[in-house]
């Protein structure tokens, strides 16, 4: 823009500047001349001044151009306020004991002592010390401060350099908004403790926030159990992220069901290129009797929608046993979402094709296509909301050449009491025609409603009852008691399902999966 600028300038100046440019003293006119600003060629007959000259202009030195008009801003001033305050004006050195205050734009520094000089702009804070920088928070000992650069060496440094990020180790430099550890662990908001619930350990590490971080040996541990050891690693501090790209994500999480047993599940997805439109999904779970149900996918996302390709085994969820099947290869595509302008109204499409296998039920193609239109919710009174939905869904088996249409409806009533108490209304119907030969995907109510009703009883345990009634058999399907507990960094869920006379417990983080 600047170039562009003086250029125009320049080119404008040309007719101006010819008659004067001999006036110059010499020294201007040989620095011009040296970097070809102007340089004037006439014809022959140039001595008579009467008679008509042609002239051309050679290109413009861009380059001296735009130093000779760029406009440099001032520094920003440091400025020092403390208790007790001594400045040398001869030599510029400052010292501030006492309640010190640093500010230089948007970095601030408190701390009990300073010294540094106003003239090299370089400051040293050997004692504690709060560093403040936009989003960014650290408590530190040891900080080397450059006003001319905005960034600072600090020998010890702990905190937040980013909302979702939390740091602690040696050696570590910020600037430019970024920060670098030369040993030191990082982890997430919800585990930060003296010893952090969950974390990982590094040499090297660089930060750049809502980017990335990279570490080199690198160790995943969960409180002082080793996890894993990786050598260099790339973890995404995308906010905006959906997809679980940090090694957190598998860590083993404890889950008991009365089918499955005692168990640990986890899963990661890792890019596998720049932008993240090609990645590989890897989930897992361990029970002792269900035993070990893995799923290994590969994610590519284009212009016209996403597409999963790989092995996965799934568990049932409209089933009243507990039922897994595995589904090798499987390919799935999504649709983007349609969104009807502004009216709130989306739809969802999909399809897919595969080979399933379940346990007594001969293996098979399947495919199926599912296509859903909904909204976001409409706001009714105070603490009211309302969703509507309706979708169909046609399956396909070669197991015995099966055929299954489902067009459905359903409705979704939220309200909020209070504080404390809240309540959920819900109500679903599925015209079903067609058996599935497997039970993993049989819907056992085909026409439902219910009701949950979740209470907090102390800021740090919710109970929850749910309600739920067949409209074809008059029968109750689900009575479910559910304690929820906040611990530290994890939620605890544990679920008496009183009709089926069955627990569920499991652990889910807060800060990942």
């Amino acid at each position: 823009m600047k170039k562009n600028l003086a250029v125009f300038i320049l080119a404008a100046a040309v007719p101006f500047a010819l008659p004067v440019f001999a006036d110059q003293d010499a020294a201007d006119a040989g620095s011009v001349m040296d970097k070809t600003a102007w340089v004037t060629k006439s014809t022959a007959d140039q001595v008579n001044k009467k008679e008509k000259k042609e002239k051309t202009v050679d290109p413009v030195n861009l380059d001296w151009a735009s130093r000779r008009y760029d406009i440099v801003l001032p520094q920003q001033p440091v400025k020092v306020a403390a208790d007790s305050l001594y400045m040398r004006s001869q030599d510029g050195y400052v010292q501030g004991r006492g309640n010190v205050d640093i500010q230089q734009g948007i970095d601030e520094f408190h701390s009990n002592y300073v010294e540094g000089n106003t003239k090299t702009k370089m400051y040293y804070i050997p004692g504690p010390a709060v560093w403040i920088q936009g989003e960014t928070a650290l408590d530190g000992s040891g900080i080397t401060y450059d006003g001319n650069t905005h960034s600072g060496k600090v020998e010890k440094i702990a905190g937040f350099i980013a909302a979702n990020v939390y740091i602690r180790g040696t050696d570590g430099e910020l600037a430019d908004g970024n920060g670098y550890m030369k040993h030191g662990l990082i982890t997430t908001p919800h585990a930060v403790a003296e010893t952090p619930d969950y974390y990982l350990t590094g040499d090297d590490i660089h930060i750049y926030p809502g980017v990335k971080f990279t570490s080199e040996n690198t160790t995943l541990w969960f409180k002082h159990i080793r996890i894993l050891t990786y050598g260099h690693y790339e973890g995404n501090l995308d906010s905006q992220h959906k997809t679980n790209t940090t090694l957190f994500s598998l860590l083993p999480r404890p889950r008991y069901t009365s089918d499955d047993g005692f168990g640990v599940y986890g899963g990661a997805t890792l890019p596998l290129n720049a932008d993240e439109t090609f990645q590989f999904e890897f989930q897992y779970a361990i029970y002792t009797k269900g035993g070990f149900q893995p799923t290994a996918l590969f994610i590519r996302d284009t212009n016209i929608g996403r597409f999963t390709l790989g092995y996965s085994t799934e568990e049932s969820t409209q089933s009243t046993d507990r039922v897994w099947a595995k589904k090798f290869p499987e390919l799935t595509y999504y649709m983007p979402r349609i969104v009807f302008g502004s009216t709130g109204i989306y739809m969802d499409n999909s399809a897919s094709w595969g080979r399933w296998a379940e346990d007594g039920v001969e293996t098979g193609t399947h495919k199926d296509f599912q296509t859903e239109i909904s909204h976001t919710p409409l706001p009714l009174w105070k603490q009211a909301n309302i969703r509507f939905f309706a979708g169909y869904r046609k399956d396909l088996y070669s197991t015995n050449d099966a055929i299954v249409r489902d067009p459905y409806t359903g409705v979704v009533l939220n309200q909020g009491i209070n504080d404390r108490l809240w309540t959920s209304w819900w109500y679903t119907r599925h015209n079903m025609s067609g058996v599935t030969p497997y039970r993993f995907d049989t819907i056992d109510h085909p026409r439902q409603k219910g009701v949950s009703i979740g209470y907090k009883l102390t800021p740090l345990d919710t109970f929850i009852l749910t309600f739920d009634k067949d409209l074809d058999t008059d029968q109750v399907a689900d009575r479910d008691f559910t304690w929820v507990r906040d611990m530290h960094s994890f939620v605890a869920t544990i679920t008496w399902e009183s009709v089926s006379r069955s627990w569920d417990f499991q652990l889910v983080a807060k800060d990942f999966f």
